[in-house]
């Protein structure tokens, strides 16, 4: 599976977990649960969440490409191909039926095609070492303010009533 699946497959859970949640359980939960709930299904919480597994793919992506020391750029051209004909089994048939049967012959025929060739280029290893390092720090910074952003947020929840928390969790709304 790739990267766009599983993460496809993240948002999918959520959202039928969360579709599961219903007051009672609520109920059932501690102020900080509550809170806690109510802080990760507003929408700047799941925005947050995406941007930093896009900044983890990104980090992924550029350790594979320092581990194998090149990029694959897919040179392609067109192509004229010649197609051979393609004649009807017409063995049996007599009349009619074999002059409607040799008409479902194929001609031959030319066809452009796209033809591709991966190359393999070599990497400047410092410049994308670089690159993985600044994405790297970023995904601490985001980090840093999700934790802040989060601490805030559940702050305000824990006072919020157990209808009120349920409300602004099914509505995906800042407490």
């Amino acid at each position: 599976m790739g990267q766009f699946a599983y993460r496809w497959y993240f948002v999918l859970t959520l959202l039928l977990v969360s579709a599961c949640t219903t007051l009672e359980d609520f109920q059932a939960m501690s102020p900080e649960e509550r809170a806690e709930k109510v802080c990760s299904a507003t929408a700047a919480a799941r925005q947050r969440k995406w941007a930093l597994n896009s900044l983890n793919d990104e980090i992924s992506a550029r350790q594979q490409l320092l581990a194998t020391g090149y990029r694959v750029y897919e040179h392609c051209r067109i192509v004229a191909v010649t197609v051979p004909a393609r004649p009807a089994d017409c063995g049996g048939l007599s009349g009619e039926e074999l002059a409607a049967c040799q008409r479902k012959t194929v001609p031959a025929s030319t066809e452009n095609r796209r033809v591709c060739e991966a190359v393999p280029v070599p990497i400047d290893y410092q410049y994308e070492a670089a690159v993985l390092h600044n994405l790297q720090m970023n995904r601490e910074e985001q980090l840093a303010i999700d934790d802040e952003q989060a601490y805030v947020c559940v702050g305000r929840a824990r006072s919020l009533s157990v209808d009120e928390a349920y409300s602004r969790y099914k509505a995906g709304a800042d407490p």
